[in-house]
C-alpha cells in the first residue's frame, strides 16, 4: 500500500503527488476498477445488470480499514487479496461471486497504479508546459546577455544568458513531448486474469477490457503482467523529466553561489532558504529539491529495471518491488516539478554580475555565431512564444 513517507522524504514531496498515491486515493483506485469492471461484464452479459449495481454500490459505501488491510495484505503478498475479501463480504452471498469475475490481483493492483499516476502527469504537462513558456520568454529577452562559458568547472568562452536558458527550455520542451506520448501508451488498463489470457471471460474478454479501459479513462491495451515495455518506457520519460530539472538546478545553484551571483531561483523570502546556524545565509531551496530527486531517480529505475525480467506468467518479487517504488518516482518527479514552477515564477537574472565575471576571467566576447545558434532553439520553442 503506498503510504506517507519518512518525515524527511515529506520535506522532498510535492503534496498533490504525495495525496495521489496515499492511502485513500490508492484504496479508491482499487474500488474503482472493481466497479467498473463489474459494470463492464454486466454490459457484455457475464455477471447480472443488479450484481453490477451491488457490486457498485459496496464499492462507494465500503470503508476500508487501511491497517487490516496492510496486516492482511503482508500475508498474502497482495494488498488485492483482502480487498476483494472485504468488498465480497459488503455486496453479500447474493451478488458476491460474481465480483472480481475473470480478474487477478495484478489487475487491481496495476490499473490503481496507473490510475495514481494519471493526474500527476497531467499536473507536470501543464507544469512543463508553463516552465517551458517562462524559459522560452527569459531566453528571447536575454539573447544578447553576455556571460562566462565553463567548461570542465573553468572558464571557457564567452555565451548568453539567452543560449544557456534556451537550451533548457528545449530539453524541458522536447521532455514533454516524449513524456506525453509515453504516458498516452503506458497508462493502460490491466486486464488479463490468472495467467494473463483473459480465459475467465471466454469471447467476451476483450470487450470487457475495453469498456473497462473507457470507464476508467486509461488506454485499451492486452494484458502486459509481464512484458511491461510501455510502462517501464513511461518511468523512463519520468525520470528524463527529473534529470533535466537536475541539470537545471545545478546550473543555476552553481551560478547562484554569491561569490558568482550570475543567477537566482527566486529574489529572497523571509523564511525561504534560511540555516538553523547561519542568518546571513540563503540557501537555494528550490534546487535542492530537484537535485535530491535527480539524485534518487537513477536508483528507483533500477529497481524498477531490475524487476522487468519476471518469472514465466508472473513475476515473484520485482512486482512487488516496482510497486513500493513508482509512488517513490512520483515524488521525484513532484519535486522536479516543484523547482521548475519556481523558476518559471522567478528565476533572476543578474545581468552585471554575469558582465563582470566575463571582464575578470574571461578571453573576448560573445562571437557572432552565438545568436543564430540561440534563433535557432528559439525557433524550436516558436509554438512557446506566441
Amino acid at each position: 500500500m503506498p503510504m506517507a513517507g519518512s518525515l524527511a522524504e515529506r520535506t522532498l514531496a510535492r503534496p498533490a503527488f504525495e495525496a495521489a498515491f496515499a492511502a485513500p486515493a490508492f484504496v479508491r483506485a482499487m474500488l474503482d476498477f472493481e466497479s467498473a469492471l463489474a459494470a463492464a461484464q454486466a454490459a457484455e452479459g457475464l455477471i447480472p445488470a443488479d450484481a453490477s449495481r451491488a457490486i457498485a454500490a459496496a464499492c462507494k459505501a465500503i470503508e476500508i480499514d487501511v491497517e487490516a488491510l496492510v496486516a492482511e495484505g503482508k500475508r498474502s503478498a497482495s494488498l488485492a487479496v483482502p480487498l476483494v475479501r472485504m468488498l465480497r463480504e459488503k455486496v453479500g452471498e447474493a451478488h458476491g461471486a460474481h465480483l472480481h469475475r475473470g480478474a487477478t490481483s495484478q489487475d487491481v493492483l496495476d490499473t490503481a497504479m496507473a490510475l495514481c499516476l494519471k493526474p500527476c502527469l497531467e499536473e507536470t504537462d501543464r507544469a512543463l508546459e508553463a516552465a517551458v513558456r517562462s524559459l522560452a520568454r527569459q531566453a528571447r529577452e536575454h539573447r544578447a546577455t553576455p556571460m562566462l562559458g565553463r567548461t570542465l568547472l573553468q572558464p571557457a568562452l564567452p555565451i548568453t544568458a539567452g543560449l544557456k536558458v534556451a537550451r533548457w527550455a528545449v530539453a524541458l520542451a522536447r521532455d514533454r513531448e516524449r513524456l506525453a506520448e509515453a504516458a498516452e501508451a503506458g497508462l493502460a488498463v490491466q486486464l488479463g486474469g490468472a495467467v494473463g489470457a483473459l480465459e475467465g471471460m471466454g469471447e467476451c474478454g476483450p470487450a470487457v477490457r475495453h469498456r473497462l479501459a473507457m470507464a476508467l479513462g486509461l488506454a485499451d491495451a492486452r494484458a502486459w503482467h509481464v512484458h511491461r515495455n510501455d510502462w517501464l518506457d513511461l518511468l523512463g520519460r519520468m525520470a528524463q523529466v527529473v534529470a533535466t530539472a537536475g541539470k537545471i538546478a545545478r546550473d543555476v545553484a552553481l551560478a547562484s553561489q554569491p561569490e558568482v551571483g550570475e543567477m537566482r531561483e527566486a529574489p529572497p523570502k523571509a523564511g525561504v532558504g534560511a540555516s538553523s546556524a547561519m542568518p546571513h545565509k540563503r540557501n537555494p531551496v528550490g534546487c535542492a529539491h530537484a537535485l535530491a530527486a535527480a539524485t534518487r531517480m537513477p536508483g528507483l529505475l533500477a529497481i524498477v529495471h531490475t524487476g522487468a525480467i519476471p518469472e514465466h506468467e508472473r513475476a515473484l518479487g520485482g512486482w512487488q518491488a516496482e510497486l513500493a517504488t513508482v509512488p517513490q518516482m512520483a515524488d521525484a518527479l513532484g519535486a522536479s516539478i516543484d523547482f521548475l514552477e519556481t523558476i518559471a515564477a522567478s528565476l533572476v537574472i543578474d545581468a552585471p554580475s554575469m558582465k563582470k565575471n566575463l571582464e575578470a576571467h574571461g578571453d573576448g566576447v560573445p562571437a557572432a555565431g552565438l545568436a543564430a545558434a540561440t534563433d535557432e532553439l528559439l525557433a524550436d520553442l516558436a509554438s512557446y512564444l506566441t
